[in-house]
């Protein structure tokens, strides 16, 4: 199996966040059958990403939240979301990106996710974590009234939230994951496709912080490769936190 180049990786990152930013505040979105948006962006994005992976790695599989998916057999497949944050991409807000990740043998292994309006990377090559060049280290947030907690737009429909501290929602599952492992937020609740988790379970592992549902059980990214959303919802946070966490999520009647 041929080594993959995280300086490629971030190569196309950076190029196909210019793609995006080039779309910004210049395009409408749509909305698909499934009722989630699309915008030319996306479409773009996608196109050029799936290009470089297939010219340089043409025995990979490719899983992309805008293009054809079908079940992958190599042992390198890629995850890709052309934006995610679509939503908050279309109405002119700055947290959304490009995300890109690898996963091997089933494992996540290296991605990197680009948010070009703020101009920060955050990316994995395996043995560490990286944010704008910075190598991060295990975070250790405390939880008290204070600590920030990320859950998805849904979240307040399906479930009730009995937290101490404060939640927000910043509409990219991918920076979600990300802000966790820079130690912004003590755990981030989503419940997504494997598009939105690819490069963000890869800068969580290697943090040594766990991406699982919330009745515990760790996610099996394999399961995910059908393309369809994961059938229940995850919670990313330290084994310290978790079940504190876990606790705080109620199934509304």
């Amino acid at each position: 199996m041929t080594p993959i180049d995280i300086k490629w990786i971030l190569e196309i990152a950076r190029e196909a966040g210019g793609i995006a930013l080039s779309h910004f505040g210049r395009t409408e979105g749509t909305l698909k059958a499934d009722n989630s948006w699309v915008t030319q962006a996306d479409v773009d994005v996608e196109t050029f990403l799936r290009r470089e992976i297939e010219s340089r790695r043409p025995n990979d599989a490719i899983l992309g939240e805008e293009g054809a998916n079908p079940m992958p057999s190599s042992p390198v497949v890629w995850a890709i979301d052309p934006i995610d944050g679509t939503r908050a991409f279309i109405h002119g807000l700055p947290v959304w990106g490009v995300s890109i990740g690898a996963f091997e043998n089933g494992e996540p292994t290296m991605g990197a996710f680009i948010l070009p309006v703020l101009g920060d990377v955050y990316y994995a090559d395996g043995a560490c974590a990286f944010y704008n060049g910075r190598a991060l280290a295990p975070p250790k947030p405390e939880l008290d009234a204070n600590a920030l907690l990320l859950v998805s737009e849904g979240a307040f429909k399906r479930l009730r939230i009995d937290y101490p501290g404060k939640t927000l929602s910043l509409g990219s599952a991918a920076a979600h994951l990300c802000y966790v492992a820079r130690g912004s937020a003590v755990g981030a609740f989503d419940h997504a496709s494997i598009w939105d988790y690819a490069a963000g379970a890869a800068i969580l592992k290697v943090l040594r912080i766990r991406l699982r549902y919330l009745s515990g059980r760790p996610v099996d990214f394999e399961e995910l490769y059908c393309a369809r959303a994961a059938p229940e919802p995850t919670l990313a946070s330290s084994d310290l936190h978790f079940d504190a966490l876990q606790r705080a999520f109620q199934c509304v009647d």
